[in-house]
């Protein structure tokens, strides 16, 4: 069930308990690319025998990785990128719906999620829904188009926990897919954590995420 001209990005460090069957299911719908950021247990290995091709991340966290994994996506002129997480908060059944919201001419998909993780995402996904549209923009199960991406890497923006391609095309108009996603709760600690300086490092998001909007609607030469 390959989709041409689809690549499943995979950030990963050290999710070797759901990582294999994670990969195995997005394999039925395009080629995987894991970017592993200095796994210890295995989890490379795992992908590799599971059908992934794996990069090796700057070893810099999740945002560094995505951001490798998208350059890569990138400069292998993939026609869609989805990223998702290894952990199986994102089922791969649910890249079924991105797949088709991509050939009905989605540009972006913004998975929504049944609930987020920390309070101070409610807050995120409330004000970027009244701003930008998406529902559940901290949702990292996303989908971009080429050209959705290429206008992220134009603007020399940072990632920005994956909001800035987002923020980036909805701030010029461009259209977006949200769509409902499954998963199984993770059994352990979230990637960032729930304590308060946590939350607050998301807060501390909004009005980055306001600057960029307004960067991304001047056009470059009136800044």
């Amino acid at each position: 069930m390959d989709r041409p001209g689809l690549l499943i990005l995979i950030a990963c460090r050290n999710e070797a308990a759901t990582l294999g069957a994670v990969v195995a299911g997005a394999r039925r719908f395009g080629k995987v690319l894991l970017v592993d950021d200095g796994s210890t247990d295995g989890s490379a290995a795992l992908a590799r025998a599971a059908g992934a091709e794996v990069l090796a991340g700057p070893c810099q966290g999740y945002e560094a990785a995505v951001g490798a994994g998208l350059a890569a996506a990138r400069a292998r002129a993939a026609a869609f990128v989805v990223t998702m997480d290894a952990d199986g908060e994102h089922d791969p059944q649910s890249l079924a719906q991105f797949a088709q919201a991509f050939a009905g001419g989605a540009e972006l998909i913004t998975g929504v999620r049944a609930r987020p993780q920390r309070a101070a995402e409610y807050v995120v996904d409330a004000y970027a829904h009244a701003a930008f549209g998406p529902k559940d923009i901290l949702c990292g199960m996303k989908g971009y188009s080429r050209v959705v991406l290429a206008r992220f890497e134009g603007s020399g923006e940072p990632l920005l926990i994956n909001m800035a391609p987002v923020v980036i095309w909805r701030a010029q108009g461009g259209n977006f897919v949200d769509v409902p996603i499954s998963g199984t709760p993770r059994a352990d600690a979230p990637r960032f954590g729930r304590a308060l300086a946590a939350n607050w490092q998301i807060l501390k998001t909004i009005p980055q995420l306001r600057a960029m909007a307004a960067r991304a609607r001047t056009p470059r030469g009136r800044r």
